[in-house]
């Protein structure tokens, strides 16, 4: 059931379905997908964010800010976090100056259900730690609106954007 709900969502995400080649297919945003929208919109600094979501049939991201990475196969990126329940941070370069720090994800009630890896623009004299400390704050703020791992493969009111 859970492999279905994933084509479901990555369908909707991209506007793909199994329609009709003339019937146009319905956008419908997953409430992760909103998540990501919302949590991009309203914390400066976040430049990108993926949602995976561990299941039956493995790992697999289901939100993104880029549609492209929707529906990739999880790695040792979102694996390792998930497992230990530390994050996995990789420092800016000069060919991608941002943090990119992945960690576990977990429901309301704590129970780990993926990973999510977010793009960080660090300010100007901002150490790691900071950097990794907002991430953890915006982590926590995610999990306090996800009650559980279906949810968020449900698709989302187009007025109510994660809330």
């Amino acid at each position: 059931m859970k492999a279905a709900w994933i084509v479901i969502a990555v369908c909707a995400a991209n506007g793909t379905g199994a329609l009709a080649q003339d019937t146009p297919a319905p956008r419908v945003a997953t409430y992760a997908q909103r998540l990501v929208v919302r949590f991009v919109a309203e914390h400066p600094g976040l430049a990108s964010v993926e949602i995976a979501v561990a299941g039956g049939d493995g790992c697999r991201t289901i939100a993104a800010t880029d549609p492209k990475d929707i529906g990739e196969k999880c790695d040792a990126d979102e694996l390792g976090p998930m497992r230990t329940g530390r994050p996995d941070v990789e420092a800016p370069s000069a060919a991608d100056p941002v943090y990119d720090i992945t960690q576990a994800l977990h429901d309301a009630a704590g129970r780990v259900i993926g990973a999510v890896g977010m793009d960080l623009r660090p300010e100007p004299g901002q150490s790691r730690r900071a950097v990794v400390a907002k991430a953890r704050a915006i982590l926590r703020e995610l999990e306090a609106v996800i009650p559980s791992a279906a949810k968020l493969l449900e698709p989302a009111p187009e007025s109510s954007p994660g809330r």
